[in-house]
């Protein structure tokens, strides 16, 4: 199996499980976690783990830094403003906006990487939509951002696209250093939105609450760095539009999570959209390899 075939399963297993993720997020807003807290919480401890391995290797830092500084405020802000969209929206508005992603991936890999646009791009695209929209059950009508939750999962999804271009072009980049920038970048915009929007996300946890939330600590500090090996390396072998479908697995294991933890349902609807998702993936695993980096 060639590399970039290892990379396109391994992306999609680390989709499966950031799918996963918003279940100890939910317990710990459930402990009494208000607003952007638990996010905070889950990128701030697994930073506190990382960092000491990159202060080991601040020569490798200081080589690299534009990249890392790429990837910490792209990538960062991406998964900061995602958290806090599905605060501050419906749910199915924020993940539907956010996979707008391979979308923008596919405009940067055509007009900044020299990528063809494919007939089985194009297929994969519009199937691997579609297949969203029936899975959140928005119809045929898009969700254009109202407010202000949705904007966050809009810019989310687009500096996503631009932090899978930044590791796809950047060469020799620790691991250890990307989660670092990842978590801390995440956090410090986790924070500033609190400073623009105190109200909405939440007043500072109390000691009882991060009490009752540390099993669920525990579990992202371990988890959340093993979740983003399994999409920070393949985003450095991949074009940032196919990284954009595969991550689409995501919505399917949050799906089905929802189902076996909250007891809902798999109907018809769900089930024909989920098809489409895993269609699309399919289509890009299946795609001819890049030869290069510079080549879709």
């Amino acid at each position: 199996m060639s590399r970039q075939a290892t990379a396109s399963l391994l992306l999609m297993l680390g989709g499966a499980l950031w799918g996963l993720l918003w279940i100890p997020l939910r317990v710990m807003e459930g402990a009494g976690l208000e607003g952007a807290w638990p996010g905070i919480v889950g990128y701030l401890f697994p930073a506190l783990v990382t960092l000491p391995l990159t202060l080991i290797g601040w020569r490798h830092v200081g080589a690299s830094w534009r990249s890392l500084l790429g990837v910490l405020v792209f990538c960062g802000t991406a998964f900061g403003l995602y958290g806090l969209a599905v605060i501050m929206t419906e749910v199915n508005r924020a993940i539907l906006l956010f996979y707008l992603t391979p979308l923008w991936g596919t405009l940067i890999g055509l007009f900044f990487l020299g990528e063809r646009l494919t007939v089985r791009r194009v297929v994969a695209l519009l199937i691997g939509l579609a297949g969203l929209l029936i899975v959140l059950d928005i119809g045929i009508k898009l969700p254009w951002p109202r407010n202000i939750g949705d904007w966050m999962a809009v810019v989310s999804g687009i500096s996503w696209a631009l932090g899978s271009t930044v590791m796809y072009r950047a060469e020799k980049l620790r691991i250890a250093d990307q989660l670092t920038a990842f978590f801390i970048g995440a956090v410090i915009v986790c924070l500033l939105m609190m400073v623009l929007f105190p109200a909405q996300l939440g007043a500072a946890p109390t000691i009882p609450a991060l009490q009752a939330s540390l099993p669920m600590i525990v579990i992202l500090t371990i988890g959340m760095p093993v979740v983003l090996v399994l999409t920070i390396w393949p985003a450095s072998m991949l074009p940032p539009g196919r990284v954009g479908i595969l991550l689409m697995t995501e919505v399917l294991f949050g799906l089905a999570s929802a189902i076996l933890v909250l007891g809902e349902v798999l109907g018809l609807r769900e089930s024909i959209g989920a098809f489409m998702i895993l269609s699309a993936a399919a289509l890009e695993v299946t795609a001819p390899q890049p030869a290069s980096k510079a080549v879709a």
